[in-house]
C-alpha cells in the first residue's frame, strides 16, 4: 500500500470525528499558510488567485498534471511536505465526512427515520398493504394531478423503503401516534391515504389525524361499511370509505355489466373516468346550462355537484339548480382545468 493510500486512510479514520467547522478551520488555515509560504519563498507564478486554486487542488489531490511547479528547493520542499501531505490529510477527510453524510441521509431515508413535520403539498400514505398499496402509489403517480414530488409512506411494520425511488418512507411504533403522523407531514399534506390492515387500526389512526386537523383532503379505507359511517360521524370533514364488493355484486345481477362501468369510471390512464373540478367563489350557472357547455365543449359529461360547505354532493340534480361556486363531479377522458365565468 503507498504513502498516499496510508495518509488518505488514516486522515479519514482521524477527522471523522472533527465537526464541519473544525474541519472547515483547518482547511482555511492550511490553504491560508500555503498561499503565504508560496509567496515569501518567491514561487510568484503560482500566487495569482486562479493559478494558486488550480495548483493546490491538483496538488493536494495527488492529479499532478505537472504543468504547475514550484521552481525553488525550498518551495519543492514546502510543497511536498506541507501542501501535498497536509492537504491530503484534510481533502480527503472532507470527502470522506461528505460521502459518511450523504450515505446516513440515504440510510435515515431507507429505515423510515427521516422527518418531514413542516412538509406541506405532498401525499401521505398510511399503513401497508403490499402489492394492493404498491398499486395506489403506481395510480397516483399516473395521475397529473397527484403525480408529487413526495408520497411519503408511514408504516410500523415495514423495515424499509418498500419503493425506493418512487416514495419516501417513515417508520414509528403505532400508526395513531401524533408524534408520528407529525414526522411524516400530515398536517400540511395535500392528500392522506388511510389503508390498514383492519379495521380497527383504521378507525383509530383516522381519529388521530383528524386531531390534527389536516388541510388537505383525507380519505380512509374500511372492509365494514358500519365501521366507515362511525368515523365518518366522529371526524366528519374526513371521507371514509367501505369495500362495494357486495353491494355491486347485487347491481351487477340485476343490471348486467353494472360493475365493469363502475371499474370504468374509477380507472385511472385509460378511457373516460370520473373527475372532480373546484369552481371559482364568484361562478354562477344553471346544472342544465354547465351540463351541455361541459358536453358541447369538451365532451364531459357532469353528474353531480356538491354546494359549498355540503358535506355530500348531489347526483343528477334538476336542471334548474343553481350553481354557485362548489365542487363539480363529471366524467371525462381527460382531466379539465380549472374553469371560470364564460370559459364553459
Amino acid at each position: 500500500m503507498s504513502i498516499f493510500l496510508l495518509l488518505r486512510v488514516y486522515a479519514a479514520t482521524f477527522f471523522h470525528r472533527f465537526g464541519w467547522a473544525g474541519l472547515a478551520i483547518a482547511l482555511g488555515i492550511h490553504l491560508s499558510t500555503a498561499y503565504l509560504g508560496l509567496v515569501l519563498l518567491g514561487e510568484q507564478h503560482l500566487t495569482a488567485p486562479a493559478t494558486f486554486t488550480y495548483f493546490y487542488l491538483t496538488t493536494t489531490l495527488t492529479v499532478g498534471y505537472g504543468d504547475l511547479a514550484p521552481q525553488t528547493a525550498a518551495g519543492r520542499v514546502f510543497v511536498a511536505t506541507w501542501i501535498m501531505l497536509g492537504g491530503i490529510a484534510l481533502l480527503t477527510a472532507a470527502i470522506g465526512k461528505t460521502t459518511s453524510s450523504v450515505i446516513d441521509v440515504w440510510r435515515k431515508g431507507m429505515k423510515g427515520k427521516g422527518d418531514f413535520t413542516g412538509k406541506s403539498g405532498h401525499t401521505v400514505l398510511i399503513g401497508w398493504e403490499g402489492s394492493s398499496s404498491e398499486r395506489v402509489i403506481d395510480l397516483l403517480l399516473e395521475d397529473e394531478t397527484s403525480n408529487d414530488n413526495l408520497i411519503v409512506i408511514c408504516d410500523c411494520d415495514l423495515e424499509e423503503n418498500p419503493m425506493p425511488g418512487k416514495a419516501s418512507f417513515i417508520k414509528g411504533e403505532s400508526l395513531s401516534s401524533s408524534a408520528l403522523l407529525i414526522r411524516a407531514g400530515v398536517p400540511g399534506a395535500e392528500r392522506v391515504l388511510v389503508r390498514t390492515h383492519s379495521d380497527d387500526l383504521t378507525l383509530a389512526t383516522v381519529l388521530a389525524v383528524n386531531q390534527l386537523n389536516p388541510v388537505g383532503h383525507v380519505v380512509a379505507h374500511f372492509n365494514e361499511s358500519e365501521i366507515a359511517a362511525l368515523a365518518s360521524s366522529y371526524a366528519p370533514s374526513l371521507e371514509c370509505t367501505s369495500s362495494m364488493a357486495i353491494e355491486m355484486l347485487v347491481r351487477a345481477s340485476q343490471d348486467p355489466g353494472s360493475s365493469v362501468v363502475i371499474s370504468e369510471l374509477l380507472c385511472v390512464g385509460q378511457g373516460a373516468t370520473q373527475y372532480l373540478m373546484k369552481l371559482p367563489q364568484d361562478y354562477v350557472a344553471t346544472f342544465g346550462e354547465l351540463y351541455a357547455r361541459m358536453k358541447d365543449r369538451h365532451n364531459a359529461t357532469l353528474i353531480g355537484y356538491r354546494a359549498k360547505g355540503e358535506q355530500q354532493p348531489s347526483i343528477n340534480p334538476p336542471n334548474a339548480t343553481r350553481i354557485e361556486g362548489g365542487e363539480l363531479f363529471y366524467i371525462a377522458s381527460t382531466r379539465l382545468k380549472e374553469i371560470s365565468n364564460g370559459m364553459v
